[in-house]
């Protein structure tokens, strides 16, 4: 028994392209929000880029665990319009799977930009956890906003599976302003304590470890910025620091998108219930042309 949750031809879809004609270097355009048992039952534990937190809690869970998580997000992504129900397959098909569902085009662009980004922009200071990430797919920028697990306080952390990931659709120039205005602001210290950087890793692909990487390490004062990295070291206030980011996220854009240019935008996305090793929800990423019949 299983639920497929299919996202082919989200590019063309009239909703996608609407929302797309909608973006512009003024504005955002809100994706909606996912907790962390949402976003692991719609795959995102098996994505290239996933909170280790998160992905921990996921796999730790039993197979009853999962069955439940899946069932309950199934319920509560209907009731906020990011999936409807949509006719059972026949014959064996739909054997396999008696519920079927189609992503509203908020879900499908965001976990298209989650499962197969061309670039990805990791963000990170000691006192943030998790951080901000970029998804880079073909032109737009998918940003996840985690909020914070816990404020240190005893009692304050939370299940990596309740915190909520809101998700916002930015143009390449929006994206680079926000990070200028984050790198910007001073980062927290302890009395007496030198105050740590804000990080910023842009990657090749999904792999953080690749070698197409770069990363910076930003000291801001909330006038100006100190910006090292391998081929910079300098003060820069606002508008500068602005420039430069916008020089480098269309850098990191270009050099990553001629190698993901055969890549659809939308790929399909298979949620299945049943008895699998991975405890009655497994999860297959692939392209349309790939699914089973």
């Amino acid at each position: 028994m299983g639920m497929h949750i299919d996202i082919c031809d989200v590019g063309p879809a009239a909703r996608a392209r609407a929302l797309l004609g909608q973006l512009d270097d003024s504005k955002m355009l809100s994706l909606g929000v996912l907790s962390g048992a949402e976003l692991c039952v719609l795959g995102g534990a098996e994505h290239p880029v996933c909170w280790e937190a998160l992905k921990d809690a996921w796999q730790q869970l039993d197979p009853a665990g999962r069955q439940q998580l899946a069932e309950t997000g199934t319920a509560r992504l209907l009731h906020r319009g990011l999936i409807k129900e949509q006719p059972a397959g026949r014959g064996v098909r739909a054997l396999f799977f008696p519920a079927c569902y189609k992503p509203s085009a908020e879900l499908a662009i965001l976990l298209s930009a989650r499962q197969s980004p061309a670039s990805v922009i990791a963000t990170h200071h000691e006192s943030r956890s998790p951080g901000v990430a970029y998804f880079q797919r073909q032109g737009t920028i998918v940003e996840e906003i985690p909020e914070r697990a816990g404020d240190g306080t005893a009692g304050a952390a939370r299940s990596p599976l309740d915190v909520i990931f809101s998700y916002r659709l930015l143009t390449l120039a929006f994206a680079a302003g926000e990070l200028a205005r984050w790198a910007l602001k001073p980062v927290p210290a302890a009395p007496r304590q030198p105050a740590p950087p804000r990080l910023i890793r842009f990657s090749a692909g999904a792999q953080s470890d690749s070698p197409q990487s770069y990363q910076l390490a930003i000291h801001g004062n909330g006038q100006q910025a100190h910006v090292q990295g391998p081929d910079i070291s300098a003060n820069l206030d606002r508008q500068a620091l602005t420039r430069f980011m916008t020089d480098l996220v269309t850098k990191w854009t270009e050099t990553s998108n001629v190698t993901t240019a055969q890549i659809p935008y939308a790929q399909a996305l298979q949620v299945e219930h049943g008895s699998t090793p991975c405890c009655g929800l497994q999860t297959a990423l692939h392209a349309c042309a790939k699914n089973r019949p």
